[in-house]
């Protein structure tokens, strides 16, 4: 994906489009996740798992990854949120995720037991913890967790980006044969996290506020369908990362000009598009004759004569500067 993931990250790091992708998955769009609650988290998620004494290091690099802060009863608990972003469906989808996540509760895990010291092999272990005396049975100290001690819950979130059908797997059990279907019942399911653009309906949009719902509302019509953007008025400004996102993602091919306030017409750039297109195709016609070329373009798009001119014009200097 090179230039256009990293555009995506960056993209995602603004803490309102992340949270609006997470409100719509389990709120409905409603604002319960705050975006001055997230608290960015490293990516590189990493654990020793023990292997028969064999000590074995795992190390993933998720796409995004927030601490979410809530008040709980004047206790400040957390929940992990995470994003994945895929271009292309992935086929091994449930399985890549479920590994991130599991990663994640083996490092909890790891990093409770470094908290416990052993002190002595009695079946009672009581020893000093930032000047706290901990007691543990020898059970806990073996599971390297007391009894009562909680992990925090991650939430995987996979975000696919491409404009066509997703017709991977959503759920593990997606992905397994099983010869007798009995057996289904005894192997743990992990379900996928998905938000596909192509599955959204035209009332979701709103859901995820202007900037991510443009985003997916230009994913979801795809290139054969953004003609509608010329009668859409909510495309005449919008946020220009918005609009470069989407144009890279969705292979529009729009030349996207920002405003000083940040702000991009994809109206314009959809209708500049659409000019440009016809004034080579009508090139094959007239030759050099820009009149005529003029009036054409001018006839079929509706346009008028001397703004497709002035396109005209921009291009030939743009194609000379180039060439020289």
């Amino acid at each position: 994906m090179g230039r256009i993931d990293a555009r995506t990250k960056e993209y995602m790091k603004n803490p309102s489009n992340f949270a609006a992708l997470f409100n719509f998955l389990m709120y409905d769009g409603k604002p319960v996740i705050d975006p001055e609650k997230l608290t960015r988290l490293d990516t590189a998620e990493g654990t020793i798992i023990d292997q028969n004494g064999l000590k074995v290091p795992v190390q993933k690099y998720r796409d995004s990854l927030e601490a979410w802060s809530i008040m709980e009863d004047d206790n400040l608990v957390y929940v992990l949120l995470a994003e994945e972003f895929q271009s292309e469906v992935h086929y091994a989808g449930p399985v890549k995720d479920m590994i991130y996540d599991s990663i994640n509760y083996v490092d909890q895990v790891n990093e409770i037991k470094r908290k416990y010291m052993k002190t002595n092999a009695q079946s009672e272990i009581s020893f000093e913890n930032d000047g706290v005396k901990i007691h543990m049975t020898r059970a806990e100290f073996l599971s390297g967790l007391r009894k009562g001690d909680k992990l925090k819950p991650v939430v995987t979130l996979m975000i696919y980006l491409g404009t066509e059908e997703w017709d991977g797997p959503r759920t593990l059990h997606d992905m397994l044969y099983f010869p007798d279907e009995r057996i289904k019942a005894f192997v743990p399911d992990y379900k996928l996290n998905l938000i596909v653009p192509r599955e959204l309906k035209d009332e979701d949009f709103p859901k995820f506020g202007t900037n991510v719902g443009s985003l997916l509302w230009i994913l979801n019509r795809g290139k054969a369908g953004v003609a509608d953007l010329l009668n859409d008025p909510q495309f005449r400004s919008i946020d220009g990362e918005t609009a470069c996102l989407a144009n890279d993602l969705a292979g529009l091919n729009l030349n996207i000009v920002i405003d000083e306030g940040g702000k991009a017409n994809m109206c314009k750039a959809m209708e500049d598009h659409d000019i440009q297109t016809g004034i080579k195709f009508a090139r094959d016609f007239f030759g050099d004759n820009d009149e005529k070329i003029i009036q054409y373009v001018a006839h079929i798009l509706s346009a008028d004569p001397e703004y497709v001119r002035n396109i005209m014009v921009h291009d030939d200097v743009s194609t000379e500067a180039t060439a020289s």
